[in-house]
């Protein structure tokens, strides 16, 4: 069988299919018909069996929503939709493997709202997202969900003018939140390129010196697509799903997702207590000073805390091997090297005789564990008006 011929028919059907849909009046009914065209010819067995194509709403671990999406790409074995019927579905970023925005006819206009619509999608998954640790090692287990643009063919417009339109876009958008793929069918398709000759289609490969080339593969245009969209799901591994994240999401401080970050601060009388957020400069600096100094395992974090209480004895050896940063800049004493006057009463309640380690929060920064001890931070490290 020649394969290549095998797809050009394909793609004839697709666009035979396509213009029946021009009998359909009502737009809505007309664009569902043309987005299932696609879904059906992906559905026919062409992805493996974990990769389901569904359509609907994308929500991330910080109550942030993606646009409606044509397509939705997602884990059929592993993932849950946490709204499903007809009409409407709500997935999991952590279920998501990308999107495909199906277009018409793709005119300037209609490529920047399939752009914006992506780059929406892989803004809900920060930096690191996805991180997990395996033995002594930080892993990135996945990347940003891909984004991918399909068109049933150009407006009045050009291949060449349509990467006109992407070069000049992408200048003011980060490289992580670029498209993967673009395909406009029995026309040609856009990707990305790094070094002489390197194709750059997984969102981890597309850098910010990456440069959009547009090639016209005219009849086999689909059967390109079909390709980057098989290696793009192939290459990609989700991260196990969490649905705790969705029940008290954490929250976007600047370029940072931030949980567990509403905490009480102790031996300070410029702040009473309350519910307290840290401004971004605070994460970029607790960020920056546990990276110079590295991870350490939980127990270690314990000892250093506690000292000969054993406090470890009620933890899991996995727990215990858990890698976790400490904020501490300040050097502060364990609470087992304050002295036998381990408490003073004030106006405001008992407190810590003196600053020490265990008065510290619990941060998950973009899905890294920090331990930060709150005797090192002002009124002016947090913004209350912004308290969740």
């Amino acid at each position: 069988m020649n394969t290549q011929t095998l797809f050009q028919k394909i793609s004839q059907k697709m666009r035979t299919d396509f213009e029946v849909t021009a009998q359909v009046v009502h737009s809505g009914s007309k664009g569902t018909a043309r987005e299932n065209i696609l879904r059906n010819f992906l559905a026919e067995g062409r992805l493996p069996t974990k990769y389901a194509i569904g359509s609907g709403e994308v929500v991330g671990r910080t109550n942030d929503t993606s646009k409606q999406c044509d397509l939705v790409v997602y884990d059929r074995l592993n993932g849950v939709t946490l709204l499903y019927d007809e009409s409407t579905q709500v997935y999991p970023i952590d279920c998501v493997y990308g999107i495909i925005e199906v277009k018409s006819t793709l005119s300037k206009s209609e490529l920047i709202d399939a752009l914006e619509k992506i780059k929406t999608l892989k803004t809900m998954a920060p930096e690191g997202f996805g991180l997990r640790i395996i033995g002594n090692d930080l892993v990135q287990c996945r990347a940003r969900p891909f984004g991918v643009i399909f068109a049933y063919g150009l407006a009045d417009n050009s291949l060449d003018s349509l990467l006109g339109n992407l070069q000049e876009w992408e200048r003011e958008t980060d490289h992580s939140l670029w498209p993967n793929y673009i395909c406009v069918l029995e026309t040609g398709v856009i990707f990305h390129r790094g070094r002489p000759f390197e194709v750059c289609i997984d969102s981890t490969q597309i850098a910010a010196d990456a440069r959009p080339f547009a090639v016209a593969h005219n009849a086999d245009s689909l059967f390109q697509f079909y390709c980057a969209l098989h290696d793009l799901c192939a290459n990609m591994v989700l991260a196990p799903l969490e649905l705790r994240h969705y029940f008290k999401p954490s929250i976007r401080i600047g370029k940072y997702i931030v949980g567990g970050i509403t905490g009480v601060m102790m031996n300070k009388e410029d702040v009473s207590p309350r519910q307290l957020r840290f401004t971004e400069a605070v994460i970029d600096r607790i960020v920056a000073w546990c990276s110079a100094k590295g991870p350490m395992r939980f127990g270690e974090l314990l000892d250093k805390q506690f000292g000969p209480m054993r406090v470890g004895e009620h933890y899991s050896p996995a727990a215990l091997n858990e890698l976790v940063y400490l904020y501490n800049p300040d050097n502060l004493p364990g609470l087992h090297e304050i002295g036998p006057e381990l408490f003073a009463r004030t106006e405001k309640g008992a407190t810590f005789a003196r600053p020490c380690l265990t008065n510290a929060l619990n941060l998950d920064i973009d899905n890294r564990r920090y331990i930060v001890t709150m005797d090192s931070f002002q009124a002016t490290d947090f913004d209350v008006n912004g308290a969740s």
